[in-house]
C-alpha cells in the first residue's frame, strides 16, 4: 500500500511487510511484521466500430484484489517470510462485439477472464548493515476463461463457446539493496520469465490465427533498479525504473506487444509523528501502439497476412499510460500503521491501422486500497 501511494516506486523502500513483493532483499529490514490489505480496481474499456462510431464498454468494471505478507528475523543476517498476492489479470465482458468479418453471426457476449495469485517465499541475507541480498520463490496459479472469444462459439476449431481451465507455474525473484550513505539507498532486482503449462485450448485457437509458438500466459523477463533519497528529517523522494520483456512471451508477441520501460517517482512528506502524505506518478508506453501488427494471421478467415494489434487486442486493451497516486499512512499505536492510496489513470486511446472493423479500443483506471501493517517493536 505504501509503494501504490508512491507512484509504484518501492525498489529500495522498506516499508512494511508487502515491501518484499517489489524487493526480496527488503524483508532483512522490515524485522517482524505482517501486512494485509485490499485494493478495489475500476478499471473501464471500451472499443469502437469502424464505419458506425458505436462504442461499446466492457461490463466488467470493478475488481477486488487482496495482499498479505509475514517476514521474520532468524537472526541479525537472515530474515525469512512469505507473499501472497494477485498476478494481473485481463476481465473484458462486451454484451455486444464485434464480428470481424468472420462470421456475421458473431456470438455475444465475448468475455475473457485471466485470473491468478502469487505465492512466494522469501529469504533475505545481511551481509553488512548496508548491503543485503534476497530472493523469492514464485509459486503461480492461473486461471483462464474465455467466451465467444473474437465473436466465435468455438465450432470452426473444435472448441466449445465457453473454455475454461487453470495451471501452475514457477520462477524466482532476486533483489539486492545497498545503503550508499546516511539518507541514501539503491535497491535492485530481477525476475525471470515465469515457467507456466500452456493451455491446450487457447494453443488451438491461436495455431488456426497462424500461431506456431508457445501459448503460455505468463509474466515476461522483468528487471528494475530504485532509489530512497531522504530531504531532511521528514521528507522521503522515492524513484524506479522497470522493463519488462513483452516480446519474450510468444502469445504477446503475436498479439503485437512491444516491451515496456516504466518510470515511477513519488515523495513521502511526514507532517507529525503519526501522520505520512504520498504523492506519486509513473508512466510507460503502452505496449499495444497504432501500426503495431499481429500475424502472421490466417486469410482464410478474412483477416489478411497481419492484423492490426489494436483491434485485436480489444479483449485484453493493456494500454494505460499515465498513472497518479496519492496515499496516507497514519500509526494508530506504536506497532500498527494504517495505510491507504488512490490511484487513477486518465483516459488512453489506441486507433487501429489497418482493416477491421474495430476502430479503436480504449482504457481509464481509478482503484483505492487500504491495509494495516504491524511490526513488532
Amino acid at each position: 500500500m505504501v509503494a501504490h501511494g508512491l507512484g509504484g516506486a518501492g525498489l529500495s523502500n522498506a516499508s512494511e511487510a508487502a515491501a518484499g513483493m517489489d524487493n526480496p532483499a527488503l524483508i532483512n529490514q522490515t524485522g517482524d511484521s505482517v501486512s494485509a490489505a485490499w485494493t478495489v480496481f475500476m478499471p473501464d474499456r471500451a472499443w469502437t466500430e469502424a464505419g458506425t462510431g458505436v462504442e461499446h464498454a466492457s461490463d466488467a468494471k470493478m475488481f477486488g484484489i487482496p495482499q498479505v505478507a509475514f517476514t521474520s528475523k532468524i537472526n541479525n543476517e537472515l530474515s525469512w517470510g512469505i507473499m501472497a498476492y494477485a498476478m494481473g489479470g485481463m476481465n473484458t465482458d462486451y454484451r455486444s462485439g464485434p464480428n470481424f468479418g468472420i462470421n456475421p453471426s458473431a456470438s455475444s457476449p465475448q468475455s475473457v477472464d485471466l485470473s491468478g495469485m502469487i505465492v512466494a517465499p522469501t529469504v533475505s541475507y545481511a551481509f553488512n548493515k548496508n548491503i543485503s541480498a534476497g530472493a523469492s520463490l514464485i509459486v503461480a496459479y492461473e486461471n483462464f476463461r474465455v467466451r465467444n472469444l473474437f465473436g466465435m462459439d468455438g465450432n470452426a476449431f473444435g472448441l466449445s463457446a465457453t473454455e475454461e481451465s487453470s495451471t501452475v507455474g514457477y520462477g524466482v525473484k532476486l533483489g539486492v539493496d545497498a545503503k550508499i550513505t546516511d539518507g541514501i539507498s539503491v535497491g535492485a532486482m530481477v525476475q525471470p520469465k515465469l515457467s507456466m503449462d500452456e493451455f491446450d485450448w487457447f494453443k488451438n485457437f491461436l495455431n488456426a490465427f497462424g500461431f506456431t509458438g508457445d501459448a503460455q500466459l505468463t509474466l515476461p523477463n522483468e528487471a528494475g533498479v530504485g532509489g530512497k533519497f531522504a530531504v531532511g528529517n521528514n521528507i522521503d523522494i522515492v524513484a524506479d525504473v522497470l522493463y519488462y520483456q513483452w516480446s519474450d512471451v510468444d502469445v504477446f508477441k503475436f498479439f503485437g506487444w512491444d516491451d515496456q520501460v516504466v518510470a515511477k517517482i513519488g515523495a513521502e512528506f511526514r507532517t507529525s509523528d503519526k501522520l505520512a502524505l504520498r504523492v506519486g506518478y509513473n508512466y510507460g508506453n503502452s505496449p499495444i501502439a497504432k501500426g503495431n501488427t499481429t500475424g502472421p494471421l490466417n486469410p482464410a478467415l478474412g483477416l489478411g497476412a497481419t492484423g492490426d494489434a489494436a483491434t485485436f487486442n480489444y479483449p485484453f486493451p493493456a494500454i494505460s499510460e499515465h498513472h497518479l497516486t496519492v496515499g496516507l499512512g497514519y500509526k494508530l499505536d506504536k506497532s500498527v500503521t494504517f495505510n491507504a492510496y488512490y490511484l487513477y489513470s486518465p483516459e488512453t486511446k489506441i486507433d487501429s491501422t489497418g482493416p477491421s472493423p474495430v476502430e479503436s479500443i480504449k482504457m481509464s483506471q481509478n482503484a483505492f486500497g487500504l491495509g494495516l501493517n504491524y511490526q513488532s517493536k
